[in-house]
């Protein structure tokens, strides 16, 4: 059965999620519906498998946690390296981080042709919100090298507005929407106009790395609210310095693998005085919202795979594995995008 294919690489870890066509009793066969997006356990029973490469014996970039290898031959961190004119070193080769991020996407491409028994119809892979041209080129660039085609590259964002607006879960009415995105090592807020299905407006996104969810982890339950607070405090300002009147905010929708701390939703929900909405798992928001991302809205999706270009058979050793620049917490500061995987062939040097 044919599938759409949404990846979400994140600093920390990678997750997958597939969404399937389904045809309605009282709907033309022509005109298939698609089924809510499903996470798919890219290696082991979790939702999320770490984002390290390793380079194998055969120069492929394969996730870590499949290959094996030693920890000093791994390579972390590369997304927010993503426009950086300094190559990353794995294997004894430099690396363009945009191209450890293709690396990814191929792996997980791969993986998913190894589960599914076939290639997906289309891929999306998000990003940070704040990239810009520049980042996003990289990336379309490294993802032609690698043979991928054409990947749809879906803002953070907009792929948990996606996820969410899917679910049926917007309030009616309009609105803007707080997009409060906590994961391990950053946290985006984002502020999002919602138009109709698949259609959103950016007004803006900040990027902090003074609040994250291993700050959370490493702290007692007091600093857990400061930290907590930080982040609460950085989405007023951020909606004060975009003009936007109180009244005209709808929800906050949160993502992100630390959103669902039990404290954050109380805090958001008494500042901002509207609802605080959370679509499953919160790890898994931006992956869903990126596979739904791709669904057509017109007819029936092609018979055959229309972007990505993943080797004929699966590889043996498994898929190719894979941000913005910090910013202090001040909504005005400037935010900047990061790069994409290509084909696993080393670079001679760091580029300049």
């Amino acid at each position: 059965m044919p599938y759409l294919l949404g990846i979400d690489i994140g600093q920390c870890s990678v997750t997958a999620a597939v969404c399937r066509p389904t045809v309605h009793p009282h709907r033309r066969a022509a005109e298939p519906g698609w089924a809510p997006a499903e996470v798919v356990a890219l290696a082991g029973p979790g939702p999320s498998i770490g984002s390290a490469l390793l380079l194998s014996a055969g120069g492929d970039l394969v996730a870590a946690e499949v290959g094996a290898g030693h920890a000093v031959d791994r390579a972390a961190g590369y997304l927010h390296r993503v426009g950086d004119d300094v190559a990353v070193l794995l294997g004894g080769h430099a690396f363009p981080a945009q191209t450890l991020v293709a690396g990814m996407v191929s792996w997980v491409a791969g993986r998913l042709w190894q589960l599914q028994g076939q290639a997906p119809d289309r891929i999306a892979v998000a990003h940070p919100t704040g990239w810009g041209p520049h980042r996003l080129g990289l990336l379309r660039t490294a993802f032609a090298e690698a043979g991928l085609g054409e990947p749809a590259l879906v803002p953070r964002a907009g792929a948990v507005v996606t996820s969410v607006q899917a679910a049926g879960q917007l309030p009616a009415g309009g609105g803007v929407l707080v997009v409060f995105e906590l994961g391990a090592s950053e946290l985006e807020v984002s502020l999002i106009n919602p138009h109709t299905a698949g259609r959103y407006e950016i007004i803006t996104s900040v990027r902090c790395t003074d609040v994250s969810g291993g700050d959370l982890d490493a702290a007692d339950a007091g600093t857990q609210r400061s930290l907590l607070r930080s982040g609460v405090d950085l989405v007023l300002r951020t909606v004060a310095a975009c003009g936007v009147p109180a009244g005209e905010l709808s929800a906050v929708l949160l993502a992100g693998s630390a959103a669902g701390h039990p404290m954050l939703g109380d805090l958001l929900s008494a500042a901002l005085g509207v609802p605080v909405l959370q679509n499953g798992d919160p790890r898994t928001t931006v992956a869903c919202g990126a596979a739904l991302s791709v669904r057509p809205r017109g007819r029936r999706p092609a018979a055959t795979p229309m972007v990505p270009m993943v080797p004929e058979s699966p590889t043996a050793e498994a898929p190719l594995i894979t941000a913005t620049r910090p910013v202090s917490p001040s909504p005005q500061a400037a935010l900047q995008p990061p790069r994409p995987p290509v084909k696993v062939t080393a670079a001679p040097g760091a580029r300049r």
